[in-house]
């Protein structure tokens, strides 16, 4: 059911941009647009404090096993 009104809303948009490109429909502005005023006003900003873990970062000196590998190719 989606898909079908959501294939009829496709069909419309290209029906309707082909009218617009066929001149069929003439479409004018009647009226230019303008923001809207907005006064701003003094605020402040919300302020946290956070308790957060100190990490210690470092290096140190390990010695690590590693496995050997034998290939052998097949004969």
């Amino acid at each position: 059911m989606l898909r079908f009104i959501g294939g009829l809303l496709v069909l419309a948009l290209i029906l309707g941009a082909t009218a617009i490109a066929f001149g069929l429909v003439n479409v004018r502005q009647t009226r230019d647009a303008a923001l809207p005023e907005i006064a701003v006003k003094k605020g402040t900003l919300p302020s946290y404090k956070a308790d957060v873990v100190k990490v210690e970062v470092g290096t140190r000196n390990e010695t690590v096993e590693v496995p050997t590998v034998a290939i052998k190719k097949p004969e």
